[in-house]
């Protein structure tokens, strides 16, 4: 949360280019480009910077000498910081892209398929393979002129596969388009966690601590939603079982509540046979005797 005005360290921008190292042109390029906050402003030609432009200005520069990105992406990486991220959360993000899960691309376990081998490898037809292609859930890489599947990608397509296998089939209107509520589910999913990451380590956890823990964590997830998923269903389909089966469930409470009733009661006199016999014959048998 922002700090109140009054309680943060002011600065003109002959003190911020002197912080920074930057010229002001350079200062005024950034804030046009939306690269870091506009100054606030007391009168036309008075503007005041904070410690919040020096971290942006020197987050900047670090993205443009050691990570070589260009200002489009460098933008990107910015607006995360109006999204409620510190600079040092998103400096803690920028450390750790290309060190996670390096094993996908380093050793991978299946060497890369075109689009017909993948289609002929997993069952799943070409049209479902483009479309998921234009969603954005599979990203091809391009080698000469040919379009290759890498391993995380032959592994998505081989589940759409086996969901086919499942009966999930496009006789029942099931296409790769259903893939978009995962997909866009995970990604909201993933950036809070990866916000949240950033917020607990920032400042705390040494850099090269990093990788290890977002590749542990995410094994650990990954288990955790399984159990959620499975234990959400199975309360879901419960739910709608009493809310909208209550007649049946009523019913059949009835009739075992009858059943168990008539096993408890007593017989009653009719057809039981008497005991010892009527009082005119017990009399007759007391006279002989």
């Amino acid at each position: 949360m922002a700090r109140p005005i009054s309680t943060r360290k002011m600065m003109r921008m002959k003190q911020l280019t002197a912080e920074t190292g930057v010229t002001k042109a350079t200062v005024q390029f950034y804030v046009n480009e939306g690269l870091i906050p506009k100054p606030v402003k007391t009168h036309a030609n008075m503007a005041y910077y904070d410690e919040s432009h020096v971290n942006a200005i020197r987050l900047v520069k670090e993205l443009q000498s050691k990570r070589f990105l260009p200002l489009s992406v460098i933008k990107r990486v910015m607006e995360g910081e109006k999204g409620g991220m510190s600079v040092d959360e998103i400096r803690t993000l920028v450390e750790i892209d290309g060190k996670v899960f390096t094993n996908i691309r380093e050793n991978p376990a299946l060497k890369p398929l075109n689009a017909a081998e993948l289609s002929k490898r997993t069952g799943v037809s070409r049209e479902d393979i483009r479309i998921m292609e234009g969603l954005g859930i599979l990203t091809p890489i391009r080698k000469g002129h040919h379009t290759l599947f890498e391993e995380i990608d032959i592994r998505i397509v081989e589940c759409f596969g086996k969901l086919r296998e499942a009966g999930f089939t496009p006789e029942l209107g099931i296409d790769a388009n259903r893939m978009k509520m995962y997909w866009d589910l995970m990604k909201t999913l993933v950036q809070e966690e990866l916000n949240l990451f950033a917020g607990i380590t920032a400042g705390r956890v040494p850099a090269r601590q990093l990788p290890a823990m977002v590749e542990n964590a995410a094994t650990i997830a990954n288990n955790l939603m399984g159990l959620f998923h499975k234990k959400i269903i199975v309360e879901t389909t419960r739910r709608y079982r009493l809310d909208f089966g209550e007649g049946d469930a009523h019913a059949d409470g009835a009739k075992q509540g009858s059943d168990a009733s008539a096993g408890h009661r007593k017989p009653s006199g009719k057809g039981r046979p008497p005991r010892g016999g009527s009082r005119a014959s017990r009399r007759r048998t007391s006279g002989r005797e």
